[in-house]
């Protein structure tokens, strides 16, 4: 574990300061998401054996009901606590504001549960829905304690809570299945999965909460928190509207499909742009009153974001249909068209992904809920056409490929006007990422078309390392330079001070 001391000064005061302190933390935190993701990936690839697409739908309807309330979970008191980190008193009020939103939360979801069945069509949507419900109180009692972890840029620390987590829904969920559960497999190992994390939090800091709520505090961190709040909740709502149709209108076995096809491609790519958010909010932060510093490092993060998310979201686009032979088997071939969809929308959310960090650490979070109106406003009736009109999981994945390009496209121009940083100097950023990936791609394609009468799992053993090699090898020959410097920095990143 790492000493209280945070690991970077309080003022990183250059580029390659932030650059490796952003690196490092998230170093920490992929390490402690993907280190639990070989086992959900395994998992999912067990449980697509084991399950049916239908249990994978009706597990789905609990799934996105209780995603669209978990953004409620502590109306973004958590966030707030970030942006007031010099108040000893708010980690007390955090907390019990937590712990009494978690609770009402589970008895509106409980007496609420019937409108899901009703909406979905389906009333195993119904005990599903209650039963998941229980990770919003469990998951409330360590909300204050993720927090302090990330506001004090102890990853490692907090990588064991994340870890187990990850680790022990895939285990939980796989032992539900065997034991021939169906649906509820998924449902109890997201439950045990948990309970566990909060527990390890508990483990992992010392920090306990005291009988101490302020209600001037209160008052503060509701202030700012309802700014993050009420644009997490449009998020959340934009985020699920294709489950919610999908659902609806296509039923549990289209859902199942297309939450399948949608799992890898979020475990890959939009969770890495997840984990880069956490790491950079508390940096941007602590640099948002140092000139021309925010700039720098957004167009810093910009950088090393598109050299992973290009050639991952453009590799799994490629590869979708000898991957889901391979490990999925012949029975989910109808999510090979979505994964190829929702690889491009996930890179092109990435683009755009961190600019609400920007908004955040400059205390104008209302600027998202304002881009995130702008985004429902394209995205939800585009996504129900999909649904009811060409009544296809493709055309949903698709819709939302090209509705992710126009939203990152406005984000950027925002966040870029916000921090006086000309467009020029952005597409400089993403040009080595972009040249490289198009090379790669052409690559890969040319070698699949090549490989096509060759074995599912023979296509992957050649395709993917030809990719990474085609990938770093235009990288080196046309930017060596940020070769040694992305080393350089990975380098320092892994040194302790």
């Amino acid at each position: 574990m790492e000493s209280e001391t945070p690991v970077i000064p309080q003022t990183p005061s250059a580029p390659a300061n932030l650059a490796t302190t952003t690196i490092r933390g998230t170093l920490w935190t992929y390490a402690s998401y993907y280190g639990g993701k070989v086992m959900v990936f395994l998992s999912t690839i067990i449980l697509a054996r084991l399950l049916l697409k239908e249990d994978f739908g009706v597990a789905g309807y609990a799934l996105t009901v209780i995603a669209l309330l978990d953004v409620h979970a502590d109306l973004g008191v958590g966030t707030a606590l970030i942006y007031y980190r010099d108040d000893p008193n708010a980690s007390d009020t955090a907390f019990w504001l937590s712990m009494g939103i978690g609770l009402g939360l589970f008895g509106l979801v409980w007496i609420a549960a019937p409108s899901a069945g009703a909406y979905f069509n389906d009333d195993r949507a119904i005990p599903l829905t209650r039963a998941l419900a229980l990770t919003l109180p469990i998951s409330a009692l360590s909300n204050v304690q993720n927090m302090l972890l990330r506001k004090n840029l102890q990853f490692g620390r907090k990588m064991i809570p994340d870890m187990l987590r990850a680790t022990s829904k895939g285990v939980f969920s796989i032992l539900f299945a065997l034991l021939g559960m169906g649906a509820w497999a998924l449902v109890w190992g997201q439950v045990a999965g948990t309970a566990i994390s909060t527990f390890a939090y508990w483990w992992v800091l010392p920090w306990r909460p005291s009988f101490n709520f302020v209600r001037a505090i209160a008052r503060r961190l509701l202030s700012y928190g309802l700014g993050i709040f009420s644009v997490n909740t449009l998020n959340i709502f934009v985020a699920n509207a294709d489950y919610l149709f999908v659902g609806r209108y296509l039923g549990a076995e289209a859902l199942g499909a297309y939450t399948l096809a949608f799992r890898i491609p979020e475990l890959v790519i939009l969770q890495f742009c997840n984990i880069i958010s956490r790491v950079v909010f508390p940096i941007y932060a602590k640099i948002r009153e140092e000139p021309g510093a925010l700039g720098r490092g957004f167009l810093i993060t910009e950088r090393y974001t598109a050299l992973v998310t290009v050639p991952l979201g453009l590799g799994l686009a490629l590869v979708a249909d000898p991957f889901v032979r391979a490990f999925l088997t012949q029975k989910w071939v109808d999510a090979i068209p979505v994964m190829r969809a929702i690889s491009i929308y996930a890179l092109f959310l990435s683009f755009g992904y961190n600019a609400g960090d920007v908004y955040k650490a400059q205390g104008r979070p209302m600027l998202l809920t304002w881009l995130t109106i702008v985004q429902g406003f394209i995205l939800v009736p585009a996504l129900y056409w999909a649904a009811t009109a060409l009544g296809s999981i493709e055309a949903v994945g698709w819709t939302h490929a090209v509705v992710a390009f126009i939203v990152s496209v406005i984000d950027l121009t925002v966040a870029l006007w916000m921090i006086k940083t000309p467009l020029s100097a952005m597409l400089d950023a993403l040009r080595p990422a972009f040249v490289s990936g198009a090379v790669m791609s052409a690559g890969v394609w040319g070698a699949l078309l090549g490989l096509s009468h060759l074995d599912p799992w023979a296509q992957l053993l050649i395709a993917l390392p030809l990719g990474g090699a085609m990938y770093l090898g235009s990288l080196w020959l046309l930017e060596r330079a940020l070769v040694a410097e992305a080393a350089d920095t990975l380098r320092a990143a892994f040194k302790r001070r």
